[in-house]
């Protein structure tokens, strides 16, 4: 890996885990108790645990990032690594999916309950998280591990070509 390579590299693991995974980690206890607010008032049962199961995937995926893809990158990536790779991108289709159905779920809500205002700050907050992490897997998916992939045929120019949702199987 060349030193310019490194440094950007470097740049974008540092842009990644101060601006996402910092910022996730703080978003998510406060929309957890948004959550138990909206349950106290008797509008739904189990946002909690679904906002949770999506924190807990979360954690578990930044976790694995910054234990294992991150150092490997940081090392100059090595032979699993694309691997590794493709297992995350699996991983932030998964979340997209997790947060679109919990959103789908309370605009539901509003239809019953559309003038609660714990629901309203609610559905803000996740609103702005999904926003952050669709930014989140766009760093990484269109700028960090395009770094890393693995030319297709020999002379090739490397290439990450992410599988659009629509196509992916998770």
């Amino acid at each position: 890996m060349s030193p310019e390579t490194a440094r950007q590299v470097s740049a974008l693991i540092d842009r990644i885990q101060t601006q996402f995974h910092e910022g996730h980690r703080r978003a998510l206890p406060e929309l957890l108790a948004m959550a138990a607010t909206v349950e106290a008032r008797g509008i739904d049962d189990g946002l909690v645990d679904e906002l949770r199961a999506i924190g807990n995937a979360l954690e578990q995926h930044m976790f694995k990032e910054e234990m294992r893809l991150f150092p490997m990158m940081e090392q100059g990536g090595n032979t699993l690594i694309g691997l590794l790779i493709e297992d995350l991108h699996r991983e932030h289709i998964a979340h997209e999916h997790a947060m679109d159905a919990l959103r789908a779920h309370l605009c539901t809500l509003t239809e019953a309950h559309g003038t609660d205002l714990a629901l309203h700050q609610l559905i803000r907050g996740l609103d702005d998280l999904a926003c952050q992490l669709a930014q989140h897997i766009r760093a990484e998916d269109e700028e960090l591990f395009p770094l890393f992939a693995t030319p297709s045929s020999p002379g090739s120019p490397s290439t990450f070509n992410p599988p659009s949702p629509a196509t992916s199987t998770t």
